[in-house]
């Protein structure tokens, strides 16, 4: 199993000075939308779990340290942090994206880079900028191989047309996911129910049950959350959220009930 860190840079809210574009726009609410695309996306394939490290409201702004410390603890094997640049925080015509490693990254942070950057530029159409090397705190206190993505500039005038679309910054979530799949070598969950009944061939009867209640239904929502919470330790704030407003994807729930097969026992991975 594949674990992959990942945050969006800062908080809502207004928590992080100066962290806005030149019309108050905060930078997290850029970021928030491309990393929740990434999670979705990932979410579809087989042998991956995400789990994230900032604040997914907003309302904070987890410390560097945390964030870093909290990845290292779960024993990541990767970490992706996405954020949003900013020149001297008035508009002008500066334009560009770039990938960030740390100044001295070892052979998985280069080639981790190397692998996302052209997403990144396909996904935001805008200059590539370039892969670069600096002594940021995500890239360096990692033990992982790491990169920060900085996605345009908020406070370009030709940058931020695309950072208000929600529509590109949703396609870049999906692009470096499958980016991301293909370099570690993913292969997409199941999604037919001819699928489905192969791969339950080695599943405990439980986690047959567990497909049973597997459908479009609501009560399929709540019942793999609800398990999710009792059974894998999900953030029972932040999931009981998600379902009350019906943001429970497809791709979550092919999550859940792939780490419950993982839990329950599932053989041959």
């Amino acid at each position: 199993m594949i674990k992959v860190a990942y945050g969006a840079g800062h908080g809502g809210f207004g928590v992080t000075p100066g962290k806005r574009s030149p019309d108050g726009e905060y930078e997290w609410d850029f970021n928030t939308k491309v990393a929740t695309a990434f999670a979705n996306e990932l979410a579809l394939f087989k042998g991956v779990m995400t789990k994230r490290f900032d604040d997914p409201s907003g309302k904070t702004d987890v410390p560097l340290v945390q964030r870093t410390d909290g990845a290292n603890r779960w024993g990541a094997n990767y970490y992706i942090s996405f954020h949003h640049n900013a020149f001297q925080s008035r508009w002008g015509s500066h334009s560009g994206v770039e990938t960030w490693m740390y100044t001295d990254a070892q052979e998985g942070s280069v080639a981790l880079a190397n692998a996302i950057h052209p997403a990144v530029v396909e996904g935001y159409g805008l200059t590539d900028r370039g892969i670069k090397r600096g002594n940021l705190h995500i890239v360096r206190e990692t033990t992982m191989p790491a990169i920060l993505i900085e996605g345009g500039f908020m406070d370009s005038t030709i940058d931020i047309l695309k950072l208000r679309n929600d529509s590109v910054l949703n396609n870049v979530g999906k692009l470096i996911a499958r980016a991301f799949a293909n370099y570690v070598g993913l292969k997409q969950a199941v999604t037919t129910k001819e699928e489905v009944e192969d791969e339950l061939e080695f599943y405990s009867p439980t986690l047959k049950e567990v497909y049973e209640y597997r459908s479009i239904s609501p009560v399929t929502e709540e019942f793999l959350v609800k398990q999710a919470i009792k059974v894998l330790g999900y953030n029972e704030k932040y999931w009981l959220e998600r379902l009350q407003k019906g943001e429970v994807k497809e791709g979550d729930k092919a999550a859940i009930a792939y780490e419950l097969a993982l839990y329950y026992g599932k053989k041959n991975l």
